[in-house]
C-alpha cells in the first residue's frame, strides 16, 4: 500500500461517512457489551453478586498504613514517539471502518485492521510534524467547519449512527484540517511547469527492421507513416503526446528523448530489455520541446503524490513506533 493512501485515510473515511449524513434514517450501530471478569479465575461475575460475603470472616481495621492502589493505565494500541494511541480509540475506529463498509461502493480490505492502526499512527506523526512547524487549528476554525456539516441536515443522528460524540468528531475535523495544512506545506515546492517534450515513437521486436526504419526516416520517409505501418502499437502515427521527466512507462526512453534538441531530430535505435529478458527496439522523433510547459492535472498530481510519499516515508523512518495489538488476526 502506498503511504499516501494511509496519509489520507482519515480524510477518505470521513468523506465516506459524511456521505450518509443526508440519509433520512441513521444506520443503526450495535456496540457489544463487555462482561465483568473475576481476576482470580477469569469467570464472569455479576455486578450484584455477593461472592459469599455472608461466610467471609470480619476483619477489623488496624493502624497499619495501606499503600494507595495505583491507578491502572489505559491499555495501549501503539506508542508513536512516546505518544500513546489508546486501545479504546483503535477499537472504536475499527468499528467505524467496519460500519463504513456497509456503504455502497465501499470494499472492506482484508488487512483493514492494519490499515486502521497505520492511519492512526500517521495522524500522530503528521500532528507531531505540524507542531514542530508551528501549525495549529484553533477551536474557532473547527467550529466554523463543523457548522458546514450541521447545515447538511441530520447531523446529530449521523454522529450517533457513526459512533461519534461531539468532542470526538471535533477532534477528527481538527486533525483533517491540520493534515490539509501539512499537505500545502509539504507540496509548496512542487512546480506548476516543467521541461517537456512532444515526441513520436516506433516500436518493433526485430533489430534489423528497427535499423531499416531508422534509415528510411533519416532519408526523409514520413515517421508517422512508418510508425503506423510497422510499429507493434500502430495508430496515431506513434504520437506520445507531451511528457515531462519521470512520466514515461518505459523509463529507458527518457534520456534519449530529452537529448533530442530540434524538431524532427531522430534518436538512434534504443534497445530495451523486457521483464522476460527479451530485447525490444525503439526509435524516437522529436516533434516539439518546451523548457517550461504547464503540467497537466494528472502529471502534477503524480508529483504531488511523490512529494507526500517521500515526506511520509521520512516520518516513518525517523519515528519510534511500538505496536501492542495484533492486526493480522
Amino acid at each position: 500500500m502506498k503511504r499516501s493512501t494511509l496519509f489520507f485515510g482519515v480524510v477518505v473515511l470521513l468523506t465516506i461517512l459524511l456521505a450518509a449524513c443526508q440519509d433520512a434514517e441513521p444506520v443503526p450501530t450495535f456496540v457489544p457489551t463487555a462482561s465483568l471478569s473475576d481476576s482470580a479465575n477469569n469467570t464472569a461475575v455479576s455486578p450484584n453478586a455477593t461472592n459469599g460475603a455472608a461466610n467471609t470472616p470480619l476483619v477489623m481495621p488496624t493502624d497499619t498504613a495501606v499503600p494507595p492502589t495505583p491507578t491502572p493505565s489505559p491499555p495501549l494500541a501503539a506508542l508513536v514517539n512516546d505518544q500513546p494511541i489508546y486501545l479504546a480509540a483503535y477499537e472504536k475506529e475499527l468499528a467505524r471502518y467496519e460500519q463504513a463498509a456497509t456503504q455502497p461502493g465501499f470494499t472492506l480490505e482484508e488487512n483493514y485492521r492494519k490499515i486502521v492502526l497505520n492511519v492512526l499512527i500517521e495522524q500522530v506523526l503528521v500532528e507531531q510534524a505540524a507542531v514542530a512547524q508551528g501549525f495549529e487549528v484553533t477551536p474557532e476554525m473547527v467550529a466554523q467547519e463543523i457548522e458546514t456539516y450541521r447545515g447538511e441536515g441530520n447531523y446529530e443522528a449521523w454522529l450517533l449512527a457513526n459512533l461519534y460524540t461531539e468532542e470526538e468528531f471535533s477532534e477528527v475535523v481538527r486533525q483533517t484540517m491540520l493534515i490539509q495544512q501539512m499537505i500545502a506545506f509539504v507540496t509548496a515546492d512542487v512546480p506548476q511547469t516543467a521541461e517537456q517534450i512532444h515526441a513520436r515513437y516506433i516500436h518493433v521486436n526485430d533489430l534489423a527492421l528497427a535499423n531499416e526504419l531508422l534509415t528510411r526516416a533519416q532519408g526523409g520517409d514520413d515517421f508517422a507513416f512508418l510508425a503506423d505501418q510497422f510499429s507493434l502499437e500502430p495508430g496515431n502515427g506513434g504520437d506520445m503526446g507531451w511528457f515531462a521527466r519521470g512520466f514515461l512507462t518505459v523509463p529507458e526512453l527518457e534520456a534519449p528523448a530529452f537529448a533530442l534538441q530540434t524538431p524532427g531530430d531522430l534518436s538512434e535505435v534504443i534497445t530495451v530489455t523486457q521483464s522476460d529478458g527479451t530485447p525490444t527496439y525503439y526509435v524516437l522523433q522529436l516533434v516539439e520541446k518546451d523548457s517550461a510547459r504547464p503540467l497537466g492535472a494528472d502529471s502534477r498530481n503524480l508529483l504531488l503524490e511523490a512529494a507526500r510519499d517521500n515526506w511520509l516515508a521520512g516520518l516513518w523512518q525517523d519515528a519510534r513506533i511500538e505496536q501492542f495489538v495484533d492486526t493480522e488476526s
